[in-house]
């Protein structure tokens, strides 16, 4: 089957993806916990202010499959004698209570989902100022309760919110982050640091390292950020780089999902080699996860990368 969108124009309405081709309409993501399907729903907007970020990609959806997989809980999507590949769950052997920050999280799909199933202690969402306002940060609230109560502790824009669609309830909130500006950079590093450093410190995991900075989170979440420059035009994988190793810690894993429909989706792979070495060899192919992606060449992959060990 020919890739999706192949000969059509690309518009805020109708992105290039296989799974989802219109931009207006809610989206209802899906999965099986303990048995008992539990849906999440993230809205779109076609909004040109808010494109590319408006839009659900097809690896928000793959990448949210894929933490449903990490969790140990079942995507409704795959069959019930699919199971995550035994070296993604070799790569992250603690869920628990784990710190994520997602970069250009767009809707917010992936990052809720992160933060139903892993139940974390703190899951932030980033994305433009504009992106932010418009459609990640209404999808969380739509997906929450009431926010906790707010304390000193607390970011400026806002306390966490608790989950309701899903039974571990991760805490979750949306900033605003522009990858290389320090002050947003700050902002959310902080944030990590005020709303984890009264919690009692949990037993280290085997193999974990000795000390572990709070406002460094357990996970960095990052999919489809790839896109081809005008010739001459900066390049923003610099800066994305400048963010991701800001935030990195030793402990720090980068779940990175990428499709190769570009050279720009190759030459930031290679940005991110550079510095950061592969944990799962080979890199998880869609249809590893999600079964509905065997139909397409989707040249979609999920790369968990940490930093480069000195030998």
């Amino acid at each position: 089957m020919s890739p999706a969108g192949e000969g059509v124009e690309v518009t805020p309405n109708r992105p290039r993806n296989f799974l989802v081709t219109d931009a207006t309409k809610p989206y209802t993501f899906q999965y099986l916990e303990y048995g008992k399907p539990v849906e999440i729903t993230v809205a779109q907007t076609a909004d040109e202010e808010t494109w590319p970020g408006g839009a659900l990609w097809d690896i928000g959806i793959l990448l949210s499959h894929f933490l449903v997989a990490l969790a140990g809980f079942q995507p409704s999507t795959v069959t019930k004698d699919v199971k995550a590949p035994a070296r993604l769950l070799e790569a992250v052997p603690s869920t628990k209570n784990l710190t994520v920050l997602e970069l250009g999280c767009g809707v917010g799909l992936t990052g809720i989902v992160a933060a139903a199933v892993l139940g974390t202690h703190l899951t932030i969402l980033t994305d433009l100022d504009v992106v932010v306002n418009k459609v990640a940060r209404p999808n969380v609230e739509m997906n929450s309760t009431a926010p906790v109560a707010a304390n000193k502790n607390h970011s400026k824009d806002g306390p966490p919110y608790r989950l309701t669609k899903a039974g571990k309830r991760g805490r979750i909130l949306a900033l605003p982050l522009c990858w290389g500006k320090e002050e947003d950079e700050e902002i959310v590093m902080n944030c990590f640091m005020k709303n984890t450093k009264t919690e009692k410190t949990p037993r280290k995991r085997k193999g974990a390292p000795p000390t572990k900075d709070s406002r460094q989170p357990d996970l960095i979440i990052i999919g489809d950020v790839a896109y081809q420059h005008k010739p001459g035009a900066p390049s923003h994988f610099d800066s994305l780089l400048s963010t991701v190793l800001k935030f990195w810690g030793s402990h720090t894993l980068v779940i990175f999902g990428t499709r190769m429909r570009m050279p720009a989706s190759a030459d930031l792979l290679s940005l991110f080699l550079e510095h950061m070495e592969e944990v799962t060899v080979p890199p998880i192919r869609a249809d590893e996860i999600d079964l509905s992606f065997n139909k397409f060449k989707h040249q979609i992959t999920i790369h968990v990368l940490r930093k480069k060990r000195v030998t």
